[in-house]
């Protein structure tokens, strides 16, 4: 649907964004990431994190999957498909979501925008994009179903405590997004029609941005001469992190449910309403597991090393990095609900030490 994507000359199969030439323009680190090409950095995973924190960083996030929904029966189909409530979101609002299989384990998280009142825009994780469309469109009956990935659009996700005032400047517009999770549909900005939705994926305030094709160089270039720095994609698994939120593959998979993840806010109503898995949560629920997070002292403690407490067996890591804002590893762990510590961290047969503290580990600033 749409005109063909960009593509890699053909020595590589990987996909990439309109603004591949951009990042290697700027130095960027290229890598493979779910199939695509993407910068991992340019030049300094965690200098670009502190910048996020202290400015404003401009992420490229375009390999994200984008799909749309549309119809009179779209709001009920997506509310049995998801796990969300879809009946009461309002048009112009964003919601969290998980997407689950039968059995109450997670098959992926995502975000679905309320654009209009029959019109549904939903973004996946890009490695979760096939089998994602193939359970939605296995639930939808009746609601009109469209990919967009590969239209030659995408997405940047402005970040940070200077975002506001920078994509002001830039699209001539100071009203906009006033509350987290806002939609706006902004005409005749110097970049043509633009639509965004006041969410993220660091914990700070900021904006994420659906271009159209054309639009997506010349808005990244005019929000970098406004201020905002490059950022790839490594440092934003270090905010995401330190903002304790879950990446699919690490906190939350099929082997895990919601209410282990800490993530009972994306089936709420469980027990009211229907959807495909609300059945299998009445079992998952006291859950056996929780979602910690722990702080290391030298030694990150990396994913599959197992947690030991008083000297037991008692979880698993799910993800680990050195902060570039605390100064120190942080990492998340499942563990069982019954176990208190003391904690350690199974290294090879060398327990390091931790502390468990409470998630996130950086404070919030999205709503701000």
């Amino acid at each position: 649907m749409g005109r063909p994507f960009f593509v890699l000359p053909p020595s590589t199969s990987l996909l990439v964004t309109p603004l591949h030439a951009a990042h290697a323009a700027l130095g960027g680190k290229l890598v493979d990431f779910a199939g695509w090409e993407m910068p991992l950095d340019y030049g300094s995973i965690l200098k670009e994190a502190r910048t996020v924190r202290a400015g404003a960083g401009l992420f490229d996030v375009s390999h994200m999957a984008r799909f749309r929904f549309s119809g009179p029966a779209a709001q009920a189909e997506l509310d049995h498909a998801l796990g969300a409530r879809m009946t009461d979101l309002p048009v112009g609002k964003a919601r969290y979501s998980l997407l689950l299989a039968e059995d109450g384990g997670i098959l992926d998280d995502l975000i679905v925008y309320r654009a209009m009142e029959e019109d549904f825009f939903m973004v996946v994780n890009a490695s979760n994009r096939a089998r994602d469309w193939e359970a939605l469109s296995s639930r939808l009956d009746r609601t009109d179903a469209e990919d967009l990935t590969l239209d030659g659009g995408g997405i940047l996700a402005l970040q940070g405590p200077s975002a506001r005032q920078i994509l002001a400047g830039v699209i001539g517009v100071e009203d906009f997004c006033p509350a987290f999770l806002d939609l706006a549909y902004l005409r005749d900005t110097p970049f043509g029609n633009l639509f965004m939705a006041r969410t993220g994926y660091t914990g700070e305030h900021g904006f994420e941005i659906f271009t159209t094709p054309g639009q997506t160089e010349a808005l990244w270039s005019a929000l970098l001469v406004a201020g905002a720095a490059p950022v790839g994609l490594g440092a934003r698994d270090v905010l995401r992190l330190e903002a304790g939120l879950p990446l699919y593959g690490h906190e939350i998979h099929e082997k895990v449910t919601p209410f282990e993840a800490g993530l009972g806010f994306g089936v709420r109503g469980w027990k009211e309403r229907t959807f495909v898995g609300s059945a299998a949560l009445t079992a998952a629920h006291p859950p056996s597991r929780k979602l910690v997070g722990f702080l290391g002292e030298k030694r990150v403690p990396r994913e599959g090393y197992p947690v030991l407490s008083a000297g037991s067996e008692a979880g698993v890591i799910c993800s680990g990095v050195w902060s570039a804002n605390l100064d120190r590893p942080i990492a998340t762990a499942l563990v069982n609900q019954d176990c208190d510590g003391p904690w350690t961290v199974d290294l090879r047969g060398k327990e390091l030490p931790v502390e468990i503290t409470e998630l996130p580990f950086i404070p919030h600033r999205s709503r701000d």
